[in-house]
């Protein structure tokens, strides 16, 4: 195998591959990268996998002599990285992958290609088109309430479901949830209508019923190679697999098979407090607060009436802290409530509007979060369960 290639252009290809390769796998293989080099078609191809997601990347190189290899994927990408900006120059000579780029040159040892896995090529002829910008803000809107207990396997993937009219995403660990709901698609637009009106699907015939629960490193990682300039990415599902290709990527995934727990029966919409707050201020005066909160659970308080709205903490060993917030709209009577402002913030970092809408009912009962004002062409909705007193 031989090849050549701008360093920038290899880095922007592998840069975020190296996240799929786990470094407690109990199959060393599964260490490397397998790096296929086709003379005919010009074309590398690396793949990375720990079974449970498969990614390969394909792009051009100036490929002199085609073949396969296996190489450390961490050293590889390491070593790339620090090259400098100039022609890499890659070869294998017996058991070595040899590197050199101006006058710097590495010799890495190459393990037992034969040995890494692979997987059937798949055929995304019945491939459904999916709006990769939507699907983008999807997975961020929901994928950090996730669980990472994985006693709770079903908690760490994102419940991904398509209904007849609607497409909705939801992820939860138990004291947050996280959904999105979005249409998914609608008839044709022409002349000023014509730009996006927040579909997920490419054309109006898309009425399949569908759920599948997916693992939230799958979609972590479609969020790390999201492109703007590219606009659609095939979907394609099977009984325990989805398959995305998106770009120059192929992402072939395990599904977690259980069914996802019924989140939308802690939905509370008969709240009888609200209050509607600056976003930015909010965010600034609970991590200001939440200095001196207990580590053991991060708690924080809020106390609202009509005339005062105080963020407050106390812990035995750190002490305590307070701040007013001057600036908000509220009705309903007298509440207060604690809860886990680490949860609270990562909540708020969803919310894409500068306002945010709380709404409450006793100490007992979740908080309900919302964009303020509410998006037209999608649904969002956040819940925060309290902590007990």
């Amino acid at each position: 195998m031989r090849l050549a290639i701008e360093q920038k252009e290899l880095v922007h290809h592998i840069q975020h591959l190296v996240g799929i390769v786990s470094a407690k796998t109990t199959s060393p293989i599964l260490t490397n990268y397998l790096i296929e080099a086709d003379a005919n078609k010009g074309e590398v191809k690396i793949t990375a996998s720990d079974l449970e997601i498969t990614v390969d990347v394909r792009f051009n190189a100036a490929v002199s002599e085609g073949g396969t290899i296996a190489v450390s994927a961490k050293h590889f990408n390491e070593i790339i990285q620090q090259m400098p900006s100039a022609v890499i120059d890659l070869w294998k000579t017996e058991d070595l992958l040899m590197i050199q780029c101006n006058k710097i040159d590495f010799n890495i040892l190459c393990a037992d290609h034969t040995l890494f896995p692979i997987l059937p090529q798949p055929q995304l002829e019945n491939a459904t088109t999916v709006n990769a910008e939507i699907f983008n803000n999807m997975i961020g809107k929901t994928a950090f309430a996730v669980s990472t207990d994985v006693n709770r396997a079903v908690l760490t993937g994102v419940c991904w479901k398509i209904m007849e009219k609607t497409n909705l995403m939801a992820a939860t660990d138990g004291r947050k949830v996280a959904e999105i709901v979005v249409p998914n698609s609608s008839p044709a637009k022409t002349g000023d209508n014509a730009e996006a009106d927040g579909s997920i699907f490419d054309n109006s015939q898309t009425e399949q019923l569908m759920e599948k629960v997916i693992p939230v490193k799958t979609l972590s990682f479609l969020q790390k190679v999201f492109d703007s300039s590219i606009k659609d990415m095939k979907v394609l599902m099977e009984r325990n697999k989805i398959v995305f290709s998106y770009g120059a990527f192929t992402i072939i995934s395990n599904i977690i098979e259980h069914k996802y727990p019924e989140y939308q029966k802690a939905f509370m919409t008969d709240l009888p407090n609200q209050i509607v707050v600056d976003k930015k201020k909010l965010q600034e005066s609970i991590r200001r607060v939440a200095l001196v909160a207990p580590e053991d659970n991060n708690r924080i308080r809020f106390e609202i009436d009509s005339e005062r709205f105080e963020i407050n903490t106390s812990d035995r060993d750190t002490g305590d802290a307070k701040e007013f917030v001057e600036t908000y709209e509220y009705s309903g009577s007298d509440t207060s409530i604690s809860f886990n402002f680490r949860y609270m913030l990562a909540i708020l970092d969803a919310i894409d509007t500068e306002r945010v809408c709380i709404k409450l009912g006793s100490s007992k009962e979740p908080m309900m979060v919302y964009n303020e004002p509410l998006p037209e062409n999608k649904k969002i909705t956040f819940l925060l369960m309290p902590l007990r007193s």
